[in-house]
C-alpha cells in the first residue's frame, strides 16, 4: 500500500476516534470519518494485548495488504480506522479480506455503480 493512503499523524487518528462511527465483526472494529482531502486515507491499530511486537506487526501487514485491493473501490474523501481485535491474530488472510469488504460495505463506503 503507498505510503499516501495511509493515516500519518496522532491528530487525525484522533479526529477519527472522536467524530467517526464504527462498525464491527469478529476480527475487526472499522471507524471511518469524512475528510476534506478528497482521498482515503487508513490507519491500522493493533493493541500490546495481540501479543509482542513480531504478532502485532505480522497482523499490521497481513492487514494494509487485505486493504490494498479495495482502495480503488472505496468512495474518496473518508479516513478509515481498522481495530483488530484477538481473533485478528489466528485468521486467514482470506477471512481478513472478506471482513474488510463486508465492514466497508456495512459502511456504505464503496462507490455506487451508475448504470
Amino acid at each position: 500500500m503507498k505510503r499516501c493512503y495511509s493515516l500519518k499523524r496522532n491528530k487525525q487518528f484522533r479526529y477519527v476516534y472522536r467524530r467517526g462511527k464504527s462498525v464491527a465483526s469478529h476480527q475487526l472494529v472499522m471507524l471511518y470519518a469524512g475528510n476534506r482531502a478528497g482521498m482515503v486515507h487508513v490507519g491500522f491499530s493493533v493493541s500490546k494485548k495481540l501479543g509482542n511486537s513480531v504478532q502485532r506487526n505480522r497482523v499490521k501487514r497481513r492487514l494494509r495488504e487485505a486493504f490494498r485491493p479495495l482502495i480503488p473501490e472505496l468512495q474518496p474523501g473518508y479516513d478509515i480506522i481498522f481495530i483488530a481485535r484477538d481473533a485478528a491474530k489466528t485468521a486467514e488472510f482470506l477471512t481478513l479480506c472478506s471482513t474488510m469488504r463486508y465492514l466497508a460495505h456495512k459502511a456504505g463506503l464503496f462507490v455506487k455503480k451508475t448504470r
